[in-house]
């Protein structure tokens, strides 16, 4: 679990975040430039300019967790119990006002060139943790290479948040407690999300700097958003109390909350606003009527907790540094952010069912199943001149599972309490390159290392070329090994990648065991037959 945040004070004008699932930090941002680059996806194609300011719409794809559309999603059974919860808490804060997070307590945006230097952010230890956690410093590290600009701020508020996009790379850091000193950054707490055009709106493993994991920037009310008119993508909102932290519902990764009532409301729970609600006829500022209407098309996501019911907006900072202008003042007018969300109906919210639009497993790819090796050649891939490309921790395994930062440190391949002589162990996300020379079939054993019990999640795949010519589904901790086998016939090389069960790569020690490649063996003439036989599994 996070260690809980530092107590922060309350004001009229903004409800600080708590947290309690793992600890948060706050992202940080480039200053003004003026480099345009253009990221393509596989589902759209987007232009952006680098600066200061979170593009409208958001930074995540159609399609994943913060841009999903819930008007015709199914309600849970208790969303009237749900709902009034809410709303009860709501009731009880500010004469019954939502606070609007845009001076404290928000994230500053910036979006970087690919140019832009990087540096390494220090980690401050601030909740006093006994280690340095995995993969958060050295080579790879969430807070190792991070292109912050120079002159970036985060946003004001104790919690000091960060957020930098670089569009060019596809990756997207936030940072809770973020300062530089002496031309120093340093955070407490953040993370760093890989391939985020793909991604679901949250952070791997225990990072990020929300409570739940999920990514502020995808449920932030940005600046460009309300100057366009309208918000494209679901909105965070922050409960002052959540439901308990032994519980949460896709898309959050944990929580911080502690309400254990029949009525809790866990962290990850979309609610939307009910469809019939005429929002143009409400007396709302106009602000509050665009996130009505988000709400109403992609709802809320509770992904923190807070001292009050909040809505999230994107921090001025970051503009008045690079401009020395306060864009809120123009879009706010004459009303003060606290009472912004005036007027908003809790009462006609919609909770939808724990864990909705959680992908389900996919299903295995290709063919499959045991290989008869007779009169084949068989040459082990942890025998070739592989090369890895990555590996999620520590170094590629020969022979061995997937141990810790130092070669040789892994343990005898294990899957389900089969052993296997010869294979690699791997960590995901994970990607080995292996030649294939003559060979025709390449056939494995695949599943998460016993060494992490009944932990970890991952999918295995095979590709050739830029196509994939094998999946393993998603593959669980302590269920027993899969085989995969392919055609191969003159591919050159093979990639074997292993990626996280599409919810964070923790305890993600997967096993290629007892992966070969086979060679039909001449037979006129010559009597020949295999030289190298499959020793395959030994129980234990």
């Amino acid at each position: 679990m996070l260690p809980s945040r530092l107590a922060t004070a309350l004001t009229t004008a903004a409800c600080s975040i708590g947290l309690v699932a793992l600890s948060a930090t706050a992202l940080t941002g480039p200053a003004a430039a003026t480099t345009t680059s253009t990221t393509s996806t596989s589902t759209t194609q987007r232009t952006t300019v680098s600066g200061h300011g979170m593009p409208a719409g958001g930074v995540f794809t159609a399609g994943t967790g913060w841009k999903l559309d819930v008007r015709n999603a199914p309600l849970h059974p208790n969303s009237a119990g749900m709902v009034a919860n809410v709303a009860a808490q709501t009731a009880a804060q500010y004469s019954g006002v939502a606070a609007f997070n845009a001076y404290q307590y928000s994230t500053s945006f910036y979006t970087v060139p690919a140019d832009q230097p990087k540096v390494d952010v220090r980690w401050t230890n601030c909740q006093g943790k006994s280690s340095v956690p995995d993969f958060l410093l050295g080579p790879g590290g969430h807070f190792t290479q991070v292109p912050i600009p120079s002159r970036a701020v985060p946003a004001k508020g104790t919690d000091s948040q960060l957020t930098v996009w670089s569009p060019d790379t596809d990756q997207l850091w936030e940072f809770w407690m973020a300062k530089k000193v002496d031309g120093v950054w340093s955070a407490c707490w953040g993370g760093r999300i890989d391939g985020l055009s793909k991604n679901n709106g949250y952070f791997p493993q225990h990072f990020g700097a929300s409570a739940s994991g999920l990514a502020l920037a995808g449920g932030t009310v940005g600046i460009k958003d309300v100057q366009s008119g309208v918000i494209d993508h679901a909105l965070a909102l922050h409960l002052q109390a959540p439901g308990t932290a032994s519980e949460w519902s896709y898309p959050a990764q944990r929580s911080d909350g502690f309400d254990t009532s029949a009525n809790r409301v866990p962290e990850g729970t979309r609610l939307r606003l009910d469809p019939s609600v005429d929002v143009d006829a409400l007396p709302m500022h106009p602000i509050a009527k665009m996130v009505a209407k988000a709400v109403q098309k992609y709802g809320f996501i509770v992904t923190d907790r807070a001292g009050c019911t909040a809505v999230v907006a994107e921090s001025p900072e970051a503009s008045i540094n690079a401009t020395g202008v306060d864009p809120w003042k123009a879009l706010m007018g004459s009303t003060p952010s606290y009472s912004i969300m005036k007027g908003f109906p809790w009462e006609k919210l919609q909770a939808l069912p724990k864990d909705w639009a959680e992908p389900a497993p996919t299903a295995p790819v290709g063919p499959s199943g045991p290989v008869d090796t007779t009169g084949m050649d068989v040459r082990y891939a942890s025998d070739t001149a592989y090369r890895v490309n990555r590996n999620g921790w520590g170094p590629v395994e020969k022979d061995r599972s997937n141990g810790g930062q130092a070669a040789g440190d892994g343990r005898t391949l294990t899957i389900a309490g089969t052993t296997y002589a010869k294979g690699l162990g791997v960590h995901a996300a994970s990607e080995v390159v292996v030649p294939v020379g003559t060979a025709t079939v390449f056939t494995t054993q695949v599943g998460v290392d016993a060494s992490v019990g009944l932990k970890g999640s991952v999918v295995f795949q095979v590709w050739r070329g830029t196509t994939k010519i094998a999946d393993s589904g998603l593959v669980r901790g302590g269920e027993p090994a899969r085989t995969l086998t392919v055609d191969v016939t003159g591919a050159g090389e093979i990639r074997l990648v292993v990626t996280h069960g599409g919810d964070n790569n923790y305890d993600d020690h997967a096993d290629w065991a007892d992966a070969k490649l086979l060679t039909k063996l001449p037979t006129s003439g010559t009597g020949s037959t295999a030289t190298t036989g499959s020793t395959g599994p030994s129980a234990t």
